[in-house]
Parts: C-alpha cells; sequence; structure tokens
C-alpha cells in the first residue's frame, strides 16, 4: 500500500515514524508548503518525541534509510503526485470538504483518511479503532479517523454502557496546547481565545471529538457534551468524563470492569493505571486511553442510578497516530 501525506504537520510526522517499519503501508508522497530541508528537519528533530536519524534531503526529495520519497509543495493535490497513490492522508487541517476529497479520488486516490472530525456528509463513515472498527466497508472511500480525545473517551464510555447504560453524561479534556494556539497574544480566525498565549494560559474552548463520538456511536448521539480546557504543557492531556448511568455501580466494580476491558476486547486500545499519573507519564504511550483507577469515583442516587467520575490519560499525538496507522493499514 503506498500513502501521500498531504500535511507533514505533528500528526503526519508522528505517523510517518510508525509507518516506517517493515510489512507497514509505505509513505511515497509528501506534499506541505514547507521546504524539504525544513520538513527533514523536523522529522529529524522533535522536543516530544525525540530524534530519527536516518534523514536527509537529495535534490529536493527526503531521503530516510536511503529511500527517496518525493516531495511537493502545492495547494491541491493533483493527478501527478496522486498517480500509483492508494491512500491519501489528509492532515493538512484544510480542504475537508465533500467536494474537494472526492476530487482526490477522482484523481486516482483508492481512500482518503482524514486525521480530523469532519461534519456530517463529509465522510462516507467516522472510524475509530477498537470503537467500530468492524463496520468498516469497501464503499467507505472517505474515512475520518475522528480525533485524539474522541479515541480517548469514547472506548471508556462504550465499556460502561455495556454494563450501565448511558443516560447523559458530560466530557472536559484538560488537553495539551496546539500548533492552532498562538505562542504570545494575537489575533485567531475563530477563537478569540485561542489567540492568547498558549505556553502561559488555561485556554477554555471548544472540542470537535463529541462530533466524532455521536458518529461513531450513534446509539448514544446528544448523550454526551463537553469542553476543552487548553493548558500550558507540549503534549499528554486528560478526559474527565462525569456519566449518570442506569443502575448502582460502586467504585470497585467500574474499575474491574474497565480492567477487564483492557485486558480483553480494548486490548491496546485502553491502558489499566494504579499508578499516581501526571501527564508527563503518557507521553509515548500508543493507548488511546491510560485509565487512572485511583481516581474513579461512583455516587449512588435515587432511582438506582449512578454518577461516576472517570479519568483517562493520553498522548494526544503518538496514541492518535497509532490508531491512524491501524487504520490505514486495515484498508
Amino acid at each position: 500500500m503506498r500513502i501521500l501525506i498531504n500535511g507533514f504537520g505533528r500528526v503526519g510526522r508522528a505517523l510517518f515514524r510508525i509507518l516506517d517499519k517493515p510489512g507497514s503501508p509505505v509513505v511515497a508522497h509528501v506534499n506541505d508548503p514547507l521546504p524539504a530541508e525544513q520538513l527533514a528537519y523536523l522529522l529529524r528533530y522533535d522536543t516530544v518525541m525525540g530524534r530519527f536519524d536516518g534523514v536527509s534531503v537529495q535534490d529536493g526529495q527526503l531521503l530516510v534509510h536511503g529511500r527517496r520519497i518525493p516531495v511537493t509543495h502545492n495547494g491541491k493535490l493533483s493527478a501527478a503526485e496522486i498517480d500509483g497513490i492508494d491512500v491519501v492522508v489528509n492532515s493538512s487541517g484544510r480542504n475537508n470538504t465533500r467536494e474537494s476529497l472526492e476530487q482526490l479520488l477522482a484523481l486516482g486516490a483508492r481512500r482518503v483518511v482524514v486525521s480530523q472530525p469532519v461534519p456530517a456528509g463529509v465522510a462516507d463513515k467516522t472510524i475509530l479503532q477498537g470503537v467500530n472498527h468492524d463496520e468498516l466497508r469497501d464503499e467507505h472511500r472517505i474515512i475520518s479517523a475522528g480525533s485524539c480525545t474522541a479515541h480517548c473517551f469514547t472506548p471508556i464510555v462504550r465499556v460502561l454502557h455495556e454494563r450501565w447504560p448511558l443516560i447523559r453524561g458530560y466530557m472536559m479534556t484538560v488537553h495539551a496546547y496546539t500548533s492552532g494556539q498562538n505562542i504570545v497574544d494575537g489575533g485567531h480566525e475563530r477563537d478569540p481565545r485561542r489567540g492568547r498565549a498558549g505556553a502561559a494560559n488555561i485556554v477554555p474552548t471548544t472540542t470537535e471529538s463529541l462530533l466524532a463520538f455521536d458518529q461513531a456511536q450513534p446509539n448514544l448521539a446528544n448523550k454526551l457534551t463537553g469542553m476543552a480546557q487548553r493548558v500550558p504543557v507540549v503534549n499528554g492531556s486528560n478526559v474527565e468524563l462525569v456519566l449518570d448511568v442506569q443502575g448502582q455501580a460502586t467504585r470497585e466494580q467500574i474499575n474491574e470492569r474497565v480492567r477487564a476491558a483492557a485486558a480483553g476486547a480494548f486490548k491496546g486500545i485502553i491502558e489499566y493505571s494504579e499508578d499516581p499519573l501526571v501527564s508527563s507519564d503518557v507521553i509515548g504511550n500508543p493507548h488511546s486511553a491510560v485509565f487512572d483507577s485511583a481516581l474513579t469515583h461512583a455516587a449512588n442516587s435515587p432511582g438506582s442510578s449512578t454518577l461516576a467520575r472517570l479519568i483517562g490519560w493520553y498522548d494526544n499525538e503518538w496514541g492518535y497516530s497509532n490508531r491512524l496507522a491501524e487504520l490505514i493499514t486495515s484498508l
């Protein structure tokens, strides 16, 4: 399988690292506005992921462990770039309309995978690995891989809902700042709060993860609401879930339910932890969610319901990129 990565940012470069091993789909082309020299530099040195040796530039192309990878810098892909490509991964954050993505198929791509949630009608299917990956069909040619946050909390909600049906809930992600924020105070095209200095403020904002959750779990659509708080860490995030569920559940029962899922059906997706974690402890962790069992709380309510509070940690770059790689490999 030959992959074109359109947008060589945080996710694009993490995905490249994950796929750089025998037997994986081959990254055969990279399209990004930056010069090849800068792309090579950013791939070689990374503040969060560390060094990635064996990278250089030759004749405007990336040379990685002796393999040449063509690089282009076009705002929109053409037939020349897509020639011989099986899957286009659009990790650019741009041109995510149905019309633009269908154009990539018309130019010859077999599948298009978008590395973020998209509005209804844009993708044929939103897939969250470990949750609804078994629903993927050949006719799904434009696929959204959801978001890092959706990949964290959706498996946990699913595990609890199967035992104690969800009535309603609230999700708060305490999320590392991202490239869509400013380093110093300035303007922002969509959100004035995100225009403030990301490394010096707690920044309340919205989250697209609920869109991905509703699309991947339509039976639970509109039962969760929530928001994000961007905080001054470069990586490592968590989700707090406050869930009102049917039936009486104790803290121990909830933890045991998640522990069993992490060892069984959700192995590799959920990691169960009894350690007192902080955000840096999950950097480099490939799981979608690291369940912090020490922080589980359960309060029984009148009428046979339980109010549960749960915490899941996640590396918002590496965990998500591993799920993205798994999705691509399965196509």
